[in-house]
C-alpha cells in the first residue's frame, strides 16, 4: 500500500511541475491561452502517467540487468554461462573461447549492469514524450520536453543505485 501512495504522489508531482514547465516554456513562442492550457496539460498527465510507468520499467530492467556486466571495448556483455555449450560442438567451443577472451580483455573495464538499468527505460520515455508532444503539435518541442527526459534520467540513475543498495543490505 506504501508503494502505491509514493508512486500517486510522484505523479502528482510530476503532474504539477511538467504542466507549470510546458505553460511557461510555450508562453516564450505563444500567447494563445488555449495553447499554453493544452500545452501544460498535455505535458502534465503525460508526466505523471509516465513516472508509475517509468518506474515500473525500472523494476523490470534492474531485475533483467543486476546480476550482468557488460564490456566498454567491445560493447557486448561478457556472458559466461559454460553450460550452454556443447562440449562436442567445435561451433560451441569457438564461441565459448570467444566469450572468455572478451571477458579476459575487458578486466577492470567493464560496467554492472545495474549502471544500464535505466538507460532502456530512458529511451522509452524520450520516445513517448517526445511523440506525444509532436502529436499534439507543441510549438517549443525541445524546451517542453528536456526537463522530461533530464530528470527521467537522474530518477532513472538514483533509482537503480538505491535497488542496488537495497539488494546489498537484504543479502547482508
Amino acid at each position: 500500500m506504501f508503494a502505491f501512495i509514493r508512486l500517486t504522489i510522484s505523479g502528482v508531482i510530476a503532474f504539477v511541475f511538467y504542466a507549470t514547465w510546458a505553460y511557461f516554456a510555450n508562453s516564450l513562442v505563444s500567447g494563445d491561452p488555449d495553447v499554453l492550457l493544452k500545452a501544460a496539460l498535455v505535458q502534465g498527465v503525460y508526466s505523471g502517467a509516465i513516472t508509475l510507468v517509468f518506474t515500473f520499467f525500472l523494476e523490470y530492467f534492474y531485475h533483467h540487468f543486476k546480476d550482468k556486466k557488460y564490456c566498454l571495448p567491445f560493447v557486448v556483455p561478457t556472458i559466461f554461462k559454460p553450460s550452454i555449450f556443447s562440449k562436442d560442438c567445435a561451433t560451441s567451443k569457438t564461441f565459448e573461447a570467444s566469450l572468455n577472451e572478451v571477458e579476459r580483455a575487458c578486466k577492470g573495464m567493464c560496467l554492472p549492469g545495474t549502471l544500464l538499468t535505466p538507460l532502456p527505460a530512458i529511451v522509452i520515455q524520450a520516445s513517448f514524450v517526445i511523440s506525444i508532444n509532436i502529436m499534439f503539435e507543441t510549438p517549443n518541442l525541445w524546451l517542453t520536453v528536456a526537463p522530461s527526459i533530464f530528470f527521467s534520467a537522474v530518477y532513472g540513475f538514483v533509482y537503480s543505485v538505491s535497488l542496488n543498495r537495497k539488494l546489498r543490505r537484504a543479502q547482508a
